[in-house]
């Protein structure tokens, strides 16, 4: 890694509460020695079985910060019109 980056979202209390959970209870036994570490460790594992279920196993190209924006600012993916889902049909 040449260099860090913060990276900023939100997450709902219970969610932050359960992976902080995980964390004390995993620290002992898991390589991360920082809760940073064990978030970017559990991204990067999750990145990599998306890279191999849809993207032939590579890591796809840097996007854009246009290319960043929410489905909900782009109209694409689940929020595109008219498409129907189970979620849409609420």
């Amino acid at each position: 890694m040449t260099g860090k980056k913060r990276m900023a979202f939100d997450i709902s209390e219970a969610d932050a509460n359960r992976i902080r959970a995980a964390y004390v209870g995993t620290r002992a036994v898991l390589p991360p020695a920082t809760l940073s570490e064990f978030i970017t460790d559990l991204l990067l594992e999750a990145t990599g079985r998306l890279e191999r279920a849809h993207n032939k196993g590579r890591p796809w190209r840097t996007p854009s910060r246009g290319e960043l924006k929410s489905l909900s600012q782009t109209g694409v993916g689940r929020n595109a019109p008219g498409r129907t889902d189970e979620k849409n049909q609420r």
